[in-house]
């Protein structure tokens, strides 16, 4: 579109601005943000912008006109002045040449280029600025102006409207700007620009004049710096758009200088353009003027409009000065305040024009001091009269400055210093103590545990009274917070902001300067190295003043802490907590994602609130989902800069005045656009602003060095990257913080945390003298490698320098920048180059961060309570606690479980297939390298699970770490399963070895009977017979067979096990003794005796003293040894294969061997078994032996005594022999033949394949084993619970192997076995199903075989036992001898078989109850199955003995278990005293207590490591969770473990009476908490 355009008299062209803005905007892309759609969102995020690097040469190229605006917002918000100055720098075109042209007629010739004819217009640098205001929101114009201000520029008072005639004054905009300034001699003065009231001077022009009234203005206020762009600034062009009409105003603030300038803060207004074509603005202006000043060219020839409105100013009772540009000298008119003053500029020294201007300006404005001086907050009202529009008369501003004030009218008529102790009374002195107690938690002394249930009592004392406070105040700040409109909620913020600094302000003021002059009086008395009485006077009055400070500072950060406080209070009570209450976290979360920082560490307390912070990282990751953060966190000392290079580097809001310095630490959100995604690997930057190392509020408190490493630790460890701030070049200043920080770095790198720095020095005075910089690096590596070597020593750790500790370049990694101001303030701009070394050093930050693998806001929240409570204890390293490892490592063990199950499962398979195989004897032998070729398939697949698993899971990088072990560890296991699994074949193969005989002799008895009583069918086949008389001939020739059997066959050798054991035993031991114990029956009783004396010797003590007695944990000691050793047998017995190759009296032998084994290993410091103890324990471990021996034998003998075994076949011959003789065809007959003998094999194959299917079923479904081994330990310790049983929790206490074994056989059996419909029923039915598939697939493979190669039914038997070998027992060597030549039809005789095998099938399938279900035929056990997966460590804590939890026996790295308990439950007493210890572990590594060993040398709890092996080899860090489950079993069953134990709960074993109102639904519910939080080892 053309614009009209026209050409003023001072040469500038003016454009119809209605007109050309579209054309602007979308030059400048901004045509989709017009009006005010662009938002603080859109400005402060990590976008495109952020990643054009800040090099000087770069500016030189050129930009392009959509990204003018864009990167003008971003320099601005960086602080770079230089933002007003881009432009496009355009190509000169030369002019075409006339090589005849004469010279002179060259230099004479005009030849004007319009911009806008050659349709190259260049845009004019506050077009671009104005363009960004127009299309900004109100939020972000604030915060423009407010940079503007920090640029020392002028700003927008009175803005015409690009679009309409309308006149705004932005009154908004000014709400966050403070001025700061300082009479010469008086005290400084600090007010928001809305509050002051000082005189103002109003420049305007009449007319076209040839000198820069900006220029001249600048002159003024600040010689050395342009605060008013003019027509000589850089990127000036003739063409502008938007600043005809515009005023600006700007602030002059003296230093309290003798070369200041003027001696008060005064305003200086500026209208752009000729005052008489904006008469609104000029009235609105001279009207509210102290002074005007008017410049024009002179008078002869003006035009009406102008002589009227100078004829106006003259009659004004205000000074007038009149700027002549065409004239010279300077007169006076007039006298007082009415003074007229007229200076001539032409052909003047501008030096001196200046000066008179200064001086002039002063001498009117000491005229008028009965003047009214200027006030923003006033002028509105009378903007609005002239017309104007306020943007603060908005209804949503409306809306949000009407909720601040009810805020507001609740603190009025209070006290300023007793304010926050009145209506935020929760996070004063009620959470200060809190903190305090919670910190002694790690820090317990005497009763250990009734210290620490005294301090929780008292901790929920602080906090019941914490639920009684009022919530008047936080529910009228909380009711405009969840206002559903962002805007309102964003007014109604920055409006409390704005009100809360002005009622405080005066208040803060004064006691900060106080506060500062004491501590300068103390400095110098702490120089003279004396701690005088005048000294301890004045250091308690800084502290004093310090609190009093603390109670004058309010701010929104104080009200959102106080919601933390009360939300905290009533996380205690989550059944008692009010909708109003339980949405607080919402609304902090709301305020932190808009960009509002959220306090992290309360400053004051020096304590994180854990529960507060958890809450509103949970809602922020409802609203923005589980996003990945990077965390940048910063260090330094306090008033470094810290929080203003945040703020420039990011746009942020940390405080950053020295009277509101930091405390504590703050984060802060920044989004991350989509548009940078791709080059970043997270979606939210972080930043964490931290109060200053070495704070003047910590000055001569003991704290302060604790706090700082408190701090440090801290910040470090959640930090990706931490920016170290030093500031100036004081060596020793920098020798304290890098002590700090390289000691934090240092137990991050023990904790295996891996975090990054960059060191940033401020305030350098020449950054770029190349030299010096590698000076000033090396000075910093000495110094750091100096603190590396130091802090080591300290933490015991070997590093030699500081790169040993973390990943650093001393080139890259170090940021030198120019000082912040230029100049001395409050008139010096912000040094370019510090906004250039900012930029510079965001490019860093965004290239490392782009290679950062980071957490999400879920892991984040964990990572913060890891390093609070670790930071909480005294010693960091020993405490922390990485719960994303630990979860990290649990997940690795479910899938290790998984892999592990599948090897295992598929082992079982392969095993029940080469069993098989031996049976059918198509394997005579077998090697591992057959097993390995059969489960290769298998192991491929887990191996790739594997690598998926480490390369894809979303912590690959800190999974890493356990790769290579489990890798191994998953071989270790494959090769493990391959060796049993050959070993066992290879046993079944030599007793297939010893059976043969047997079996062929079987096969040829029942080939022999089938053919015989075949033959003798055929005899009776014509004749006419009923049953009985089929009978009668049956038992005839079975009868006789029988005789001839027995005759040609010798006896079966049966064995009397009980005379065998018996024979082993005296053998063994002398036979009296035997015989004597065996006939007193004394052993039968030796697992449940109470105690054993009869059975030791009791050794001699010190001074060869006899101990007087066994004591409980003596006579449990022996029990133990019972058991354990009877489990063993047991489990021997249970091994043998008795049943299917006879008694063998190297049985017996064995289980002797392991008795006297298990009783020589044994050791016992007072005493020593008598041989009589391992007698009785043999008689009654035999006793065991015999019965399940005489069982086995019995079935051995039955199935191998050929008389036995054919006596049990007779009713199935006799229906084969019935089926003949009634007409049956050859084919059926045979079909029942080969029917009987795989009806043993299909049922066994059945029941084979229901045990893998059991325990898998019960593995994948039953909460208790789908997990690792800590869930299998919260599970038992639920059931146990659940049962109140105290006999079954001491069996867990005393043989957990035990109680675990039968567990899992327990609820086996309640899961599989029990029921009206037991789930075994049905997995034995699915086994059928598939089994019945592998038959009929056989058969028809077999028939479709034998038909393709035209063979006969032998071929056919082939074939089928070929298929099946591998499924079940059957061969064609099963029937050789047997009859069956006649079949010719191999297809109907496969259709006859496969319809005789339903009935079979049928059978089984049939079964109905779970009587009918045969579990001796269970060849692998579902108990054992599961047993041998689950088994994991079994390693006993030293102290309480609970087992350590890892799934993996042998694993590497530390034992840990999540629930320690108590000692007494053990049976542990104080020393010298029958007192229980009533402790626990987790609480005693926290206290002053000592453990006294065996050769009575003590060693400190918190150094238990150091008492041995045993005990280093645990990880029991403290833990101040409430720990209910044991606590509960301690109370409830307190009268039975003293009658247990023989002892008391009495003095230092007193039990703490909270311990009482434990419940059993709170100890059940605790162990839910607990294996979230347990303590794994850290490596594998």
């Amino acid at each position: 579109m053309d614009g009209v355009c026209k050409k003023s008299e001072d040469g500038i062209q003016k454009n119809d601005s209605r007109i050309k803005t579209p054309d602007l905007l979308s030059k400048l892309n901004l045509d989709h943000f017009y009006p005010s759609k662009l938002t603080t969102a859109d400005a402060f995020s990590i976008n495109r912008t952020s990643f054009q690097k800040e090099e000087p040469h770069l500016e030189k190229e050129p930009l392009k006109e959509e990204d003018l605006a864009f990167v003008y917002q971003h320099k601005l918000l960086t602080l770079d002045y230089r933002a007003r100055s881009l432009t496009i720098h355009k190509e000169l075109i030369a002019s075409k040449t006339d090589e005849n042209k004469d010279f002179d007629d060259f230099l004479n010739d005009e030849n004007e280029c319009n911009d806008s004819e050659d349709g190259n217009t260049q845009i004019h640098p506050m077009d671009v600025q104005m363009a960004v205001f127009h299309c900004a929101d109100s939020f972000l114009r604030q915060n423009m102006v407010t940079k503007l201000s920090s640029c020392q520029y002028a700003l927008p008072l009175l803005v015409p409207s690009p679009t309409s005639a309308d006149i705004e004054l932005p009154l908004w905009t000014f709400r966050q700007i403070k001025k700061t300034w300082k009479s010469v001699g008086g005290l400084s003065t600090s007010l928001p620009v809305c509050q002051i009231k000082a005189p103002m001077v109003f420049f305007c022009r009449l007319g076209s004049v040839s000198t820069s009234k900006s220029q001249l203005l600048n002159s003024v206020i600040n010689p050395k710096h342009d605060t008013f762009f003019h027509r000589d600034s850089p990127g000036s062009s003739r063409s502008r758009l938007f600043m005809d009409g515009l005023v600006e105003i700007a602030w002059y603030c003296p230093a309290g200088n003798t070369d200041d300038l003027f001696d008060e803060c005064i305003a200086f207004c500026n209208l752009h353009g000729d005052a008489a074509e904006h008469k609104e603005q000029s009235d609105f202006l001279s009207e509210q003027a102290t002074v005007n000043v008017v410049l024009m060219e002179n008078t002869k020839n003006q035009k009406d409009k102008d002589r009227e409105m100078l004829q106006k100013l003259r009659n004004s009772s205000k000074p007038l000065i009149c700027l002549m540009s065409e004239q010279k000298g300077t007169s006076t008119m007039g006298s007082g305040d009415n003074i007229k003053y007229k200076i001539g500029l032409r052909d003047r020294n501008q030096a001196e024009l200046h000066k008179e201007l200064i001086s002039v300006i002063s001498t009117c404005l000491q005229k008028c001091n009965s003047c009214p001086s200027f006030s923003l907050e006033e002028s509105s009202g009378l903007a609005k009269h002239c017309g104007f529009r306020v943007d603060e008369d908005s209804k949503e501003c409306q809306e949000g400055k009407t909720g601040a004030l009810e805020v507001m009218k609740l603190l009025k008529g209070e006290d300023i210093s007793q304010i926050k102790a009145k209506l935020l009374p929760c996070q004063g002195k009620l959470w200060h103590e809190w903190s305090s107690k919670n910190k002694q938690q790690y820090r317990l002394y005497g009763d250990v545990e009734q210290t620490k249930s005294k301090i929780q009592e008292e901790m929920k004392s602080k906090r019941k009274k914490q639920r009684e406070s009022s919530l008047d105040l936080i529910n009228a700040v909380c009711k405009n917070l969840k206002s559903k409109h962002l805007s309102k909620k964003t007014y109604f913020v920055r409006w409390l902001g704005v009100n809360l600094d002005v009622s405080f302000l005066d208040e803060l003021s004064e006691v900060t300067q106080q506060y500062y002059k004491q501590l300068a009086d103390l400095q110098v008395l702490k120089q003279k190295r004396e701690i005088t009485e005048d000294f301890r006077k004045k250091q308690e009055e800084l502290e004093k003043l310090s609190e009093k400070v603390d109670a004058v500072t309010f701010g929104l950060e104080h009200i959102v802490r106080e919601m933390g406080q009360i939300y905290e209070a009533w996380a205690e009570c989550p059944d008692k907590m009010t909708a109003e209450v339980s949405t607080l976290p919402v609304v902090a979360a709301d305020l932190l994602i808009s960009g509002h920082p959220l306090e992290l560490m309360d400053g004051d307390a020096a304590h994180v609130p854990l529960t507060w912070i958890e809450s509103v990282l949970d809602k922020v990751t409802e609203r923005l989902g589980d996003q990945r953060v990077f965390v940048l966190s910063v260090l330094g000392l306090q008033s470094s800069g810290k929080s203003t290079m945040l703020n420039t580097m990011f746009g942020l809001q940390f405080a950053v005045s020295a009277g509101r310095c930091t405390r504590g630490a703050f984060m802060q959100l920044i989004r991350v656009k989509e548009e940078v995604k791709g080059q970043l690997k997270f979606d939210y930057l972080l930043v964490v602003d931290t109060e200053g190392l070495q704070s003047l509020q910590l000055v001569g408190k003991q704290s302060g060095l604790t706090h700082d490493n408190e701090l440090a630790t801290f910040v470090t460890g959640l930090a990706d990257m931490t920016l170290i701030n030093v500031f100036g070049e004081n060596p020793a200043e920098m020798k304290d913080i890098i002590q700090i920080v390289v000691q934090a770095f240092l137990r991050m790198k023990k904790v295996k945390l891996n975090p990054s720095c960059m060191f940033v020095h401020q305030n350098v005075a020449d950054i770029s003298a190349g030299e010096k910089n590698m000076e000033g690096r090396r000075q910093l590596q000495k110094q750091l490698d100096e603190m590396t070597r130091l802090a080591a020593t300290e933490e015991v750790c070997n590093a030699e320098y500081f790169t040993d500790v973390i990943k650093f370049n001393i080139q890259t990694d170090v940021h030198y920048f120019a000082q912040l101001w230029e100049g001395n303030p409050p008139m010096a701009p912000p040094n370019p180059r510090y906004s250039e070394n900012i930029e510079n050093l965001k490019q860093a930050i965004l290239k490392a961060a782009a290679e950062k693998n980071c957490l999400t806001l879920s892991e984040l929240k964990i990572r913060i309570k890891d390093l609070w409570t670790a930071v909480l204890n005294e010693d960091f390293v020993f405490s922390f606690k990485n719960s994303l490892e630990i979860a990290a490592y649990r997940r690795l063990e479910v899938m290790y479980g998984n892999w592990t199950w599948e090897l295992r499962e598929n082992m079982l398979f392969i095993q029940n297939k080469l069993q098989n195989w031996i049976d059918n004897g198509k394997l005579v032998a077998v090697d591992q390298e057959l097993i390995h070729a059969e489960i290769n398939t298998t192991f491929c697949a887990v191996k790739n699970k594997m690598g998926t698993f480490f390369n894809e899971d979303k912590d690959a990088e800190m999974l890493s770490q356990w790769k290579a072990k489990t890798e191994q560890r998953i071989k270790d296991v494959h090769d493990s399963l391959t060796e049993v699994t050959a070993r066992k074949l290879t046993e079944l193969i030599k007793m297939k070895a010893t059976c043969k005989m047997f079996d062929e002799k079987k096969t040829q008895y029942e080939n022999e009977l089938f053919n015989k009583s075949k033959d003798l069918a055929s005899t009776l086949k014509d004749k006419a017979m009923n049953e009985l008389d089929l009978r009668r001939e049956f038992d005839s020739m079975w009868e006789k067979w029988l005789s001839d059997l027995k005759a040609e066959t010798t006896p079966f050798n049966d064995i009397q096990v009980q005379q065998e054991v018996m024979h082993i035993l005296c053998s063994t031991f002398e036979s009296h003794n035997i015989n004597f114990n065996r006939d007193s029956k004394h052993y039968k009783k030796i697992d449940k005796k109470r105690e054993y004396s009869y059975y030791v010797t009791e050794k001699k003590g010190r001074f060869g003293i006899l101990y007087h007695s066994l004591d409980t944990k003596d006579h449990d000691s022996i029990r133990e040894l019972v058991q354990e050793t009877v489990r063993e047998a047991e489990e021997i017995i249970r091994t043998k294969p008795v049943d299917r190759t006879g008694y063998s009296d190297a049985y017996t032998q064995e289980i002797v061997n392991c008795v006297k084994k298990r009783v020589a290993e044994f050791k016992a410091e007072r005493f020593i078994l008598k041989n009589e103890f391992t007698v009785d324990l043999s008689l009654y471990v035999c006793d065991i032996a015999v019965r399940k021996f005489t069982d086995l034998h019995k079935v051995f003998r039955e199935a191998n005594d050929p008389v036995i075994y054919l006596g049990n076949k007779k009713g199935e011959f006799f229906s084969i022999f019935k089926k003949q003789c009634e007409g049956a065809t050859a084919t059926a007959v045979f079909a029942d033949f080969v029917c009987n003998k795989l009806k043993s094999s299909i049922l066994q194959s059945v029941y084979d394949q229901t045990a893998i299917d059991a325990a898998g079923e019960m593995r994948a479904n039953f909460p208790a084993f789908s997990g690792n081994r800590s869930n299998l330990e919260k599970h038992i310790l639920q059931d146990l619970a659940e049962a109140e049983s105290f006999e079954r929790f001491i069996t867990y206490i005393k043989n957990p192997k035990i109680h675990f074994s039968d567990f899992i056989g327990t609820k086996i059996e309640k899961q599989m076995l029990e029921g009206r419909n037991p789930r075994i029923l049905e997995i034995l039915k699915n086994a059928v199903k598939m089994k019945q598939s592998s038959v009929s697939a056989a058969i028809q493979k077999a028939t479709q075989e034998t038909k393709q190669n035209k063979g006969d039914v032998n071929e056919w038997l082939k074939s089928f036992s070929q298929e099946l070998k591998g499924e079940m027992k059957f061969t064609v060597n099963d029937l050789v001898g047997a009859q069956y030549q006649e079949i010719t039809d191999t297809g109907f005789f496969g259709d006859v078989l496969n319809k005789t095998l339903q009935s079979v099938f049928k059978d089984i399938t049939s079964i109905d109850h779970i009587s009918s279900v045969r579990m001796n035929m269970l060849r692998q056990r579902q108990k054992d199955i599961l047993k041998n997966q689950l088994c994991g460590c079994w390693v006993q804590c030293p102290f309480c003995a609970a087992i350590c939890t890892n799934t993996i026996e042998g694993h590497d790295g530390d034992h840990s278990v999540p629930f320690h308990r108590p000692g007494g439950i053990n049976g542990w007493t104080w020393y010298k005293t029958d007192n229980l210890v009533v402790d626990i572990c987790t609480s005693l590594v926290a206290s002053d207590a000592k453990l006294v060993l065996s050769d009575k040398k003590r060693v400190p709890f918190r150094r238990y490591w150091e008492a041995g092996p045993e005990f280093a080899s645990w990880s029991i860090t403290p833990d101040a969770s409430e720990q209910a489950y044991w606590k509960w079993f301690v109370y409830q069953f307190r009268r039975d473990l003293k009658k247990h134990y023989g002892k008391t709960f009495e003095g230092r074993g007193k039990i703490p009476t909270a311990w009482k109102y434990i419940s059993k639904e709170n100890a059940i519910e605790s162990l839910k908490y607990n294996v979230k939080g347990d303590r794994y080892a850290k490596n594998m």
